[in-house]
């Protein structure tokens, strides 16, 4: 089972690996990266989750509702 706080702190993990894969230079080994992107989705949440989680912010349109130009016209 994972726990709300591991979510977070693979989401936050997430974002940092996929950060630093677009700082890279040269070559990294194909083996190191799949090894920490398996790390970061360990308890990455499903999308059913994340929708569950937000789908009141978000229309159906996928955008912030408070922002989204098709849901106020």
């Amino acid at each position: 089972m994972t726990l709300p706080s591991e979510e977070v702190r693979s989401l936050e993990s997430t974002h940092r690996f996929l950060r630093d894969i677009l700082q890279m230079r040269g070559r990294v080994g194909l083996v190191a990266l799949r090894d920490r992107a398996a790390a970061c989705l360990r308890h990455y949440p499903f999308s059913i989750h994340i929708k569950q989680r937000w789908s009141d912010d978000v229309c159906e349109h996928g955008a912030d509702r408070e922002f989204c130009r098709e849901c106020k016209e």
